[in-house]
Parts: structure tokens; C-alpha cells; sequence
């Protein structure tokens, strides 16, 4: 027996997941262009700091560019995941949605941290791309869409092992 084509829910968690892939990106340009954000916000919360306790201007320099060059690399990082997730939630295995839940998670959990301490432009993409996240998860785990990954899985062209 073959795997059936997948239901609605996982059809529109897909287009959802291209969606989020495609924000990722446009995340990447807000994050390459907010740098200079970035370092003025560091240099707001080193003025806060104790006198002894403050960065000097070449460590400020440094946290700039490695806060800078992380979010960055998550924004890549983001985007790598979102097609992978999409890509692999069509083979119908079930580990997938687990997969595509956890990294819901990681998005919410990096929106709140962009929204209470990131740059307005970063926290605004990060917020939507969190609750297409949380979308994709609710499609994953309807009844229908558990049904789904439930069945039989294919391999390549060759029917599952009965179990």
C-alpha cells in the first residue's frame, strides 16, 4: 500500500512553511541592514551599565559584529530550515511534524527575546515568522493530517514494509 496524497491541513502547512521561507529571507536583508541598529542598541544598554561595568568602544566594535553576524546566521539558518522542513514534510514521515513543532518553538522563543531586546524591523519579521510557525504546527496535528503521517510511508517509488 502507497501513501495517500497529503490532506488539506498539510497542503496549507506546506504553502505556510514556504511562506516562513521566504520571510526568512526578506529576513536576512532586514537583519543585514538593521547592523547599525544593532550597535546603537548596545551602546544604549552599555550607558546603563555601571561605570565599571561598561564596554569600551572596541569591545562594543566586536559585540556589534558578533550580534550582527548571529542574527545573521540564524536568519540563514531560518531559511535553510523552512525549505528543508517543507521539502521532508512531503514524504509523510512522522518525525517531520516533531521536527517542524520544536522549531516552532525556537521561533516563538527567539520572538519574544527580538521583541523585549532586538531592533523594532528584526522583531516585526521574527514576530509573523513565529506565528506562521504556530500555524504549521496546529495544521500538523489535526486529526487529518495525523492520519496522514500515520500511513504507510513511500520509499522512493518501492511500498512500505508492512508492520
Amino acid at each position: 500500500m502507497t501513501r495517500t496524497s497529503p490532506p488539506r491541513p498539510v497542503i496549507n502547512a506546506l504553502r505556510l512553511m514556504y511562506a516562513a521561507a521566504a520571510l526568512a529571507a526578506v529576513g536576512i536583508v532586514v537583519t543585514a541592514a538593521s547592523r547599525g541598529a544593532i550597535r546603537d542598541s548596545l551602546r544604549q544598554s552599555n550607558a546603563s551599565r555601571p561605570a565599571g561595568d561598561r564596554l569600551d568602544a572596541g569591545e562594543l566594535q566586536r559585540a556589534g559584529d558578533l550580534a550582527g553576524n548571529g542574527f545573521l546566521t540564524m536568519a540563514i539558518v531560518a531559511t535553510v530550515l523552512w525549505l528543508a522542513m517543507a521539502l521532508l514534510l512531503r514524504s509523510g514521515r512522522a518525525w517531520t511534524r516533531i521536527v517542524a513543532t520544536v522549531l516552532a518553538v525556537l521561533n516563538v522563543l527567539l520572538a519574544i527575546g527580538m521583541i523585549t531586546r532586538g531592533v523594532a524591523g528584526m522583531a516585526v519579521v521574527q514576530s509573523v515568522t513565529a506565528l506562521i510557525g504556530v500555524l504549521v504546527v496546529a495544521l500538523l496535528w489535526q486529526r487529518r493530517s495525523t492520519r496522514f503521517f500515520d500511513g504507510p510511508v513511500s520509499h522512493g517509488g518501492v511500498d512500505a514494509p508492512p508492520s
